[in-house]
């Protein structure tokens, strides 16, 4: 009987303690799910009376300027020879060319030997044939005299023998003024620059063929090429600035529009203008020179181009007043690379603007600006 008794008390103690176990338990866990839940509640309530910074904006800022603003027109082209300038050397007669003294670019004088010809084998033939014409024509009517004298020739035969004799001689002469001799020098008839040589050494040049070719000293001009949709906008006799592509440290020259081609050139597919400009200009023939041509005017006020942004159908910038950015509606004129006309309300010229850094404003937003030099 005593077994059982100690059983059930046994049993009756572990589920006992069990059940204080779990209460236990189950009330710790309860605490210290109210402990980690309590620094939630209060940090949630000290954020709700904190207010944040607002941020501030670094960017660049810049006066607004009211200076004269131009609108160019840049063109390219390389000095010619002028019209009028080029002279062509050349002889009436096949000729070959024994020595060139000419070098393209070469400055000549007036009376500077330029090559030595030789006449060529056509003319040499032709002189003898000539000669040989003058001698028979000359004995012919010689002849005829005797006959004529001794009743044995007409009036007529007399005539027609002495009109062929006069022929004969006038070709013959003809042939010495044109300058055919055994050796002959070309000479140049101008003052100015080889422009090009046609001949070599050794070459059998046909009557009347260049041989050298020379510009006129100092009677040069630019061929330049404009897009076509600008020639309307340019005038005969309109002012140009050229510069040297090569030589940059050079001065600009200030030259005339001579003429405006009205089709476009074939290789460049552009339109050709030319340009006069002084004679003390130091340009090269072939050059490539840089013209620029102001085609429009007036004094505004200017911003830098990275100031202006789009919006929509217009433009805006923001000016700065108090240290806060404050957006303007604006319209935009005149441009170059660098500047932009700019009209709007209340824009007066010395006004601060934001030129860089602006694309992240908003309307009254604080900044801290730099002022760009």
């Amino acid at each position: 009987m005593k077994r059982p008794i100690v059983f059930i008390f046994i049993v009756t103690s572990v589920c006992i303690a069990t059940l204080i176990g779990y209460l236990w338990l189950l009330n710790g866990k309860k605490k210290t799910m109210e402990n980690e839940s309590q620094p939630f509640h209060s940090t949630s309530a000290v954020m709700d009376d904190i207010t944040l910074p607002e941020p501030v904006a670094g960017v660049k800022i810049a006066p607004i300027r009211k200076e004269t603003l131009t609108e160019d027109i840049i063109v390219y082209g390389s000095v010619v020879p002028a019209p009028g300038a080029v002279q062509t050397i050349s002889e009436p007669f096949e000729t070959q060319v024994r020595h060139i003294f000419a070098i393209v670019g070469q400055k000549v004088s007036m009376g500077e030997v330029l090559s030595e010809v030789d006449p060529g084998p056509d003319t040499r033939l032709q002189v003898e044939e000539s000669k040989n014409n003058f001698k028979s024509a000359k004995e012919k009517l010689r002849h005829m005299k005797q006959r004529f004298d001794l009743k044995l020739a007409t009036i007529q035969e007399l005539l027609q023998t002495k009109q062929t004799f006069q022929e004969a001689r006038l070709r013959l002469e003809n042939l010495k003024q044109r300058g055919i001799r055994e050796k002959k020098q070309v000479v140049a008839d101008v003052d100015g620059l080889i422009n090009k040589v046609y001949v070599h050494e050794g070459d059998i040049v046909p009557a009347s063929m260049p041989l050298v070719e020379i510009v006129a000293q100092n009677r040069f001009e630019a061929r330049l090429g404009v897009e076509p949709e600008d020639i309307n906008r340019l005038r005969v006799d309109q002012p140009i600035s050229l510069f040297s592509v090569y030589m940059q440290s050079s001065r600009d020259v200030t030259g005339r529009i001579r003429a405006i081609s009205r089709s476009v050139n074939q290789v460049t597919r552009l339109v050709d203008l030319f340009v006069t400009f002084p004679a003390s200009a130091e340009f090269l023939p072939g050059e490539y020179v840089q013209g620029k041509i102001t085609v429009s005017s007036r004094e505004a006020l200017i911003v830098s181009h990275t100031a202006v942004l789009p919006e929509g159908d217009h433009y805006v910038l923001f000016t700065v007043k108090e240290s806060r950015a404050w957006r303007q509606s604006v319209c935009v004129g005149l441009q170059t690379d660098k500047d932009v006309e700019v009209t709007g309300e209340n824009l007066r010229p010395g006004d601060l603007i934001v030129v860089l850094g602006n694309y992240e404003l908003h309307d009254g937003m604080e900044i801290r600006g730099d002022e760009s030099p």
